[in-house]
């Protein structure tokens, strides 16, 4: 499994960052070749060029992850008093396709929409996963998962799920 970095494709920003920094090694190879001072200062510059997208990508998508998260425990807190109440699971998520979750809002319509299909649930939880690629909301749907093939009270394991992402946020915040 791939993290940060490797997993990371390059983007129009990316290229952009990376040919900044060639033209100044260019640049400084042409017209100061020399001077070696200059060309080492230039070098310097080229390389944060060429680095400071890839900077600016990873902290972009480390704030999508923690809003991701911070929203996914406001649906799975939701789902969880929807089941609670009675309701199926699948009918919860599809009732609640109308909620406005922010950045999670169209994953969560895509969700219901395909249960309306006829997607079985774990399915289109484990889509809803792989297309947010969060870790917080992958270890949730895994727990959902298994709590729905054991036959277990879903209700009270979505209730522990949403405690369990509250305490890792929790942590988080902590540690920073």
């Amino acid at each position: 499994k791939t993290t940060g970095l490797l997993k990371m494709k390059l983007k129009k920003m990316h290229w952009f960052g990376i040919a900044a920094g060639t033209i100044i090694v260019l640049f400084g190879l042409i017209f100061f070749r020399e001077d070696d001072r200059m060309l080492l200062f230039l070098s310097g510059l080229a390389a944060g060029a060429a680095a400071l997208p890839f900077i600016i990508g990873i902290s972009l998508e480390s704030k999508r992850d923690e809003k991701i998260s911070v929203l996914f425990l406001e649906f799975t807190r939701n789902l969880a008093e929807s089941v609670s109440a009675g309701t199926p699971i699948s009918r919860a998520i599809v009732n609640m396709k109308k909620k406005n979750y922010g950045a999670l809002s169209d994953y969560v319509r895509k969700l219901a929409n395909q249960i309306e299909l006829g997607i079985p649930v774990q399915d289109a939880f484990q889509t809803f996963a792989d297309e947010l690629d969060n870790s917080v909301v992958r270890r949730a749907v895994s727990l959902i998962g298994e709590a729905e093939r054991a036959g277990g009270e879903i209700d009270y394991i979505l209730d522990s799920t949403a405690k369990s992402i509250s305490e890792v946020e929790k942590l988080k915040k902590e540690r920073k």
